[in-house]
This record gives C-alpha cells, structure tokens and sequence, in this order.
C-alpha cells in the first residue's frame, strides 16, 4: 500500500505538537484545528550490478569509495554509458527523484572527459546561489578524492555576483576546469563580457549542465529558454558546440522541456520506479480569531519548530517573507529557551546575508549545529543540508511544484523517515489545498511549458543577440535561437547595422523578473513589507480595499509611482469589490469541433477587466459600512483557450446556463494540478449568451505556454476540476472546491451540481476524435 491515513511516528509527532501548544484539539466549543494526516511508504532505489562500478577507471572507484560512495544506482549506470556512447557525446536530461544521486550523472562523465582532456572546461549553471554552492562542494568532494587516489587533480571555481572583484580577473585569465554560475551572470558576465572569456574558456568549453530545469518554466523559463539559445549562439560563432546535461527532479516531461529550453534534443535518462522516503504528511488549518490571526499563527509556526527540536529532528522551517523567517526565528528562539532547550540551535536563512553567513549556516545544517532553519525559498531546491527530518510549510507556494521541492529537502536518504507538516494562512488557496491533501499527494508530475514566441521578450533579447554575433546572423543560426528570434534579428537588420561599440545595457534585462510593474508594499508609509504586482494591484489593492498580507489587514490608502500606501485595518472589516470583464477573442491559431456541440479553441484574447467600486463590510454583522463607487478599466491581449457550447439543446437541470459559471471554475481548479503555473498567472472568465463560453488564459502579455498546454489537454484539465470538486461536500461550491467563487453579473448563487453535470455532458460529446479542425486562414472550419 502506497499511502496509510494513520501511522505511530505521526502520532506521536501530533502529540509533541499539542503538548507545545502548536496544534490544538479541543473540545467542542474551544479552539479546534482541522488536521489531516497521511502516511507515503518508502521506495527502495534500483541498484546497478556491481560489475558495472568495476567499469570505472580504478582512480575513479576510489574516489567514489572515498565519500562513501561504493555502488552506484542503475540511472547513474546508464547516464554515464550514454554520456560516452562510442565515445560520441550526446546530450542527456536527467529526470529522477529527490536524492537520487543525479549529480554524479553528470559530475562522473564530465570528470572522465576533463581528465581525458586537460585543457577543456565545463560551466555548470544552477538558479540559486546558494544551490552552486553545494553543487561546488560536492564536486570538490569527489575532485580532492580523486587527486588523492590518482594524482590526477580538476579544479573548480565559483563565478557569481557574490565573487570577490580581485579574483574576477584571475578567474578569467587562468580559470579552472570547471565554474559554476546562475541565470543573471550567464548573461551579464559570460555574455555582456564575452570577450574577457572567449580565449581561455569559451573556446575550450566542452560541456554545460543546467540543473534544476523544473525551476525554469514561466515567465523565468522563457527568459532562460532565449538566453540560452543565445549562449549556443555565441559559442557557435566561436566554433564552439558543447554537449549539454540536464537535469531535474519534477518534470513529467523531460524531453520536451530540454528541448524548449536549449533547442536540442537530448538522451532522457530515469529511474525504473522513482525511490522515496517514508514520510508523513499533516495538514493543519489552525483555528485562530481573524483579529489576532497574523501574531498567533506565527506562534504556532515557532511552537511547532521547537516541538521538532525537542525530538532532535533536524528541521527546516519554509516561510512566506523574509520578516516572517527572521520574526517566527526570534520567537522560536525565545520558545526553546523557556523549555530549557538550545536556542542556539535556531537559525535564520534567507537571500541578503553575505555569501560567508550563507554557507557558515548551510554547513551548520550539515554537521549538525544548527537543527532549526526558518528559511525563505532560498534553500527551496537541490541543496544537499543534511538529512533533514522535519518540514514546515508556513503558507502554501506559489505552485504546487515548488511545495514538493521544499517537501524533498528532508528524507534524503530512501531508508529514513520524514515528516511534513502544512500550515494553511487565512486566505482560499492555502485553505484549498490544506482540504485537499489526497489531490495534492495524488498528483502527477508537472508537464513544464516555457514559450519562446512571446514577443515582448523577444523584443528584449534582440539587441543583445545581435549584439553578441556582430550584428550579422548567420542562417544556420535559425535552428539554434529558434524560427521567432530569427524572424526578429532579420527584420532588425534590414534597417541597417548599429554603430559598433554601442552595445546594449546588459543590466537592463531582468532574466527572473515578472512582466509588468511591481510595487512595495510600505505600511505606515516607512516599513516595506512585501511588493505586489500591476495585476495583483489593481484587482486587490486597489484605493479603499481591505487588503490580507501574512495573516494580517490593512487598508489601501493611496499609491504612489511604485508603492501601494497602507494602514492598520480596522479588526473585522472586509471589502466587497465589484468587478466584471468583457473578453473579445482577437484571433484564433487552433480550434477543433465536436459534433457541432462543443468547440475548443486556443488564441489571443483582449480582456477588459472592470472595476465598478466596492463595499466595506462588517463580517461580523454583515453590515454594509461604507459604499464606493469607482470606474476603472485594465485592458490586457494575452492567450488562453477557450470551450464553446452551440447546442442549443445542452443544458443543465432547468437552466441552461446555470453551469457555465461553474465550468470556468472546474478548469481553473483543474489546471494548477497538470500545468506549473503560479496563482497570479492565470484567470478565467465566461460569456453565457448563446453560444455560451468558458475561458482560460494567462495574465502574462504575450504568452508563457500554459494556455496552449491547457488546449492539449483540456478533458484532463476538467476531469481534475470535477474531481476535486466531486470530493468536496458542498452543494453551491465554497472556497475550498471553486475558487474564488465569481458569478455572473445577476446571479447571487454559485451551483456545482450544475457545473458537474454540464462537465459531465461536455465530456461524453467529446469522447471520441473531433470531426473538424479550425482553419485560421479562412476563419471556417474544414473536416479532419
């Protein structure tokens, strides 16, 4: 059995919790949290047979035996066959679980290749500063070992923002076999600077890793996408065309992601079965006053660290804020003390502290000094800190993929034990998820989508690729930047070449950023405590609102180029706003009909978000406090996909439209679950006028590829809509199965009865192949 409801370690885990007051069960009447808990067993890994270690060069056997490595797992096996099949070098993607030892996938065969040839190099690129760091360690790990063991000795260096400015030049002039770098250098460095790097690294630059590809999806992903085709550009105008590895740990589409990123397909290599730790989950929604939520929910998190220090569990604490892991720190520390344990076992993590402090407390994990980390995504993905026991989510991600990459820190080893324990915030997706913890431990693996066709961010890449080839592309470059940034840099040149020497302004180009402004959030006017998008402004923050940050009200009192002002809310209060959108479907690329019934389409949509004005509400009497009018619109082109219902004859109980609202939701709910997408990066929407429409799209201009993934898959993407929905055992929909409730304008009721029927029919007409497919030539249909 793959998952157990109970389990003794749990329990007696839960116990700890309530006796340190970080759960509470009550009686009926008191505070009661609502607790969920499941048990996933443990799968062993697939080892290669021991023959197939003995293969390795003796030197190189020793060294594994060394840091205690003295069989390797089938996977590895096969990476490092296929790395150097017939001595030809191919690319590889490597997709296995959380410690599954991919980094000797790649570390063995570069090694092997580095030794074999003493004046190549291989640049190693990871997201996160603090993941090149352990990836360094544990390369020199296995280097020094070997230098001992062989005599044979492959330096490595790391070159980031973080790098001291005196060894930037020397790196440069004599850099060692191997560096290891982030996203934002690769371009303003090893790019914007590609110069002070061709002769002694660039020209002898043999291969590249890209670890942790599930990161780059999104708005993130597409950038990277075209800054590494760019890269691939550059090194071919120097003769230059290293082999790549790719790896990853949560993508349920390895090939087709390496081959979006970089332009090239490569080898996938996998596991049999993907090996796991036992580990137990909790998902806890706390019972605490809306009044006081922000200050007790902080203490729950701080009680709930210093119960795991009580059992010795080496535990990492993932928080929403950088305030919040140093705030809930400073109170676990004051916890533990007054429980007689070491509060200097505590210790904060986040991004901002210098790279010394930063690995002083990696290594602290690692060794055993510190057993607490409050930590923001910083230490999120890939580090190897030990074998963490516990860990605590203190709100839910962005996504659902990066909750198990949190998840996957602790259990680094597939015979131990680890716990994970959810604490759900005030607001509907955290409590969505916490509701729903069957869907989300039952959940696939993401399919990860990047686009590099959105045109907004080929418009920023392409002065700096025309830049990096002399202004003058070569043909064969089509197939390696792709057929969009192609068509661009031709169109560009036709007007004539740049002076040369006037480059762009390689800081200029915000790789990680999101699309459109941001603004901080500044409470009192003087203390930042967040940043909020344009989108995220406008639909929550707009001038009145009661708006929820971290458990906690304020009031929007004003704005100004880039902040949103805000008060103190008064306790109780809420605002009520009233929004509507208009979308336009601005051209069709694809389109399939069913039995002239249901039509799917994929596009571009012209979405008018209005803004009518609010109400401030007292929740505890319902009464309407405050009523203001406002007239504001958001005009947004993007993509989406979209459902069409022409049979007239569908219909749902005795309403023909009363499931329509539904739908949109059962696809908002259900696309999350297939598609890594953030929250804020999708909307929905729905016409209920003949023929009546659902709509999904994304909030980004231009497009990152979730809308047209959501096309290819649109029946899985209800199916899990109805699914969750079915589970949940309201009738009307609520926060935790639909959400946020939306209605049309002139309805006050919300059924999912209905909605779930109309699925229902939608499906059945759908089952089979469509009968025609959309031409967007002649804007007609044609019989497939």
């Amino acid at each position: 059995m793959q998952e157990r409801a109970v389990d003794s370690e749990i329990e007696g885990l839960l116990g700890v919790l309530q006796e340190f007051d970080a759960v509470r069960t009550g009686t009926e009447g008191e505070q009661k949290d609502q607790v969920q808990v499941r048990t996933r067993v443990s799968v062993p890994p697939t080892f290669a047979p021991a023959t197939e270690f003995r293969t390795l060069p003796k030197g190189l056997q020793d060294a594994l035996h060394n840091v205690g490595v003295t069989n390797l797992y089938q996977h590895q096996i096969d990476a490092i066959d296929r790395a150097r099949l017939g001595g030809k070098k191919r690319d590889l993607v490597i997709n296995t679980a959380t410690a599954s030892g991919k980094t000797l996938c790649f570390n063995i065969p570069i090694i092997l290749g580095l030794l074999e040839d003493p004046t190549a190099h291989a640049l190693m690129i990871h997201p996160m500063k603090a993941l090149s760091n352990d990836q360094r360690r544990q390369f020199n790990s296995l280097a020094e070992s070997l230098a001992v063991s062989s005599g044979r000795k492959v330096e490595s260096w790391l070159y980031d923002g973080d790098t001291d400015r005196e060894w930037r030049p020397m790196l440069k002039e004599e850099p060692p076999s191997v560096l290891l770098t982030n996203p934002e250098t690769l371009h303003l460095s090893f790019l914007g600077w590609a110069h002070q790097w061709e002769e002694k690294f660039l020209k002898n630059l043999r291969y590249i890793v890209i670890d942790e590809i599930h990161e780059y999806r999104g708005y993130f992903g597409s950038n990277m996408a075209l800054l590494i085709r760019r890269f691939l550009a550059k090194l071919d105008a120097l003769g230059v065309h290293p082999q790549l590895f790719l790896a990853s740990a949560t993508c349920a589409n390895p090939e087709e992601h390496a081959e979006r990123l970089t332009g090239r397909k490569a080898w996938p290599i996998s596991e049999g079965r993907p090996l796991r730790p036992k580990r137990h989950f909790a998902f806890i929604i706390p019972d605490i006053p809306e009044h006081l939520y922000h200050d007790i929910y902080q203490l729950r998190i701080a009680n709930a660290a210093v119960s795991c220090l009580s059992k010795d569990l080496a535990t990492i604490v993932f928080c929403p804020s950088r305030k919040f892991a140093e705030d809930a720190c400073r109170r676990a520390r004051r916890e533990a003390a007054r429980y007689g344990l070491n509060e200097d076992a505590i210790r904060p993590y986040r991004s901002g502290y210098k790279a010394e402090d930063r690995r002083e407390i990696e290594a602290g994990l690692r060794d055993g000094r510190y057993k607490v980390v409050f930590s923001t995504n910083a230490l999120e993905i890939g580090i190897d800190i030990g074998r963490l026991d516990a860990c605590i989510l203190a709100g839910f991600p962005d996504n659902v993929m990066s909750a198990w990459q949190r998840i996957g820190r602790t259990g680094r080893s597939w015979d131990k034990t680890a716990f994970v324990l959810y604490y759900a915030l005030n607001n509907p997706v955290d409590q969505f998820f916490a509701r729903n913890i069957d869907a989300f431990l039952r959940k696939p693996l993401d399919e990860i989508i990047v686009s590099t066709r959105n045109e907004e961010l080929i418009r920023r890449h392409l002065p700096y690729y025309l830049y990096e080839v002399g202004w003058k592309p070569p043909k064969h470059h089509r197939k390696i930047i792709g057929p969009d940034l192609w068509k661009a840099a031709k169109a560009e040149t036709q007007h004539g070449e740049p002076l040369m020497g006037r480059g762009p302004f390689y800081p200029r180009l915000d790789i990680r950023g999101v699309s459109g402004p941001v603004y901080k959030l500044m409470h009192n006017s003087k203390t930042e405590i967040g940043s909020i998008s344009d989108t995220q402004r406008f639909r929550e923050a707009f001038i009145g609102a009661v708006y929820n940050h971290l458990g906690r009200s304020y009031r929007v009192k004003g704005y100004t180029a880039d902040e949103v002002l805000l008060e103190d809310a008064v306790p109780h209060h809420y605002t009520k706003p009233s929004f509507w959108t208009v979308i336009n479907e601005s051209d069709v690329a694809k389109g399939y009909r069913y039995r002239k019934a249901i039509s799917v389409y994929y596009g571009k949509l012209t979405v008018f978000e209005n803004f009518g004005g609010y109400q401030l509400v007292d929740e505890r009497t319902t009464k309407v406090i405050e009523q203001h009018q406002q007239n504001d619109t958001k005009q947004n082109t993007s993509f989406g996909m979209w459902l069409s219902i022409e049979d007239t004859n569908l219909s749902t109980n005795d309403e023909p439209n009363e499931g329509i609202p539904v739908l949109e939701h059962l696809l908002r709910i259900g696309a999350p679950f297939l598609i890594p997408c953030d929250r804020h990066d999708i909307d929905t929407g729905t016409t209920a006028k003949h023929p009546a429409r659902s709509y999904f799209y994304e909030n980004v201009p231009g497009g990152i590829g979730i809308a047209e993934k959501s096309f290819s898959i649109w029946r899985k993407v209800l199916q899990t809509g109805m699914r969750i929905a079915q589970d949940c055992s309201c009738r009307d929909g609520c926060p935790w199965c639909i959400l946020p409730p939306r209605l049309l304008r002139g309805t006050d009721k919300l059924r999912k009865e209905a909605g779930i029927a109309l699925a229902n029919q939608i499906l059945s007409l759908t089952d089979a192949e469509p009968d025609e497919r959309f031409d967007p030539e002649t804007y007609g249909w044609r019989p497939l």
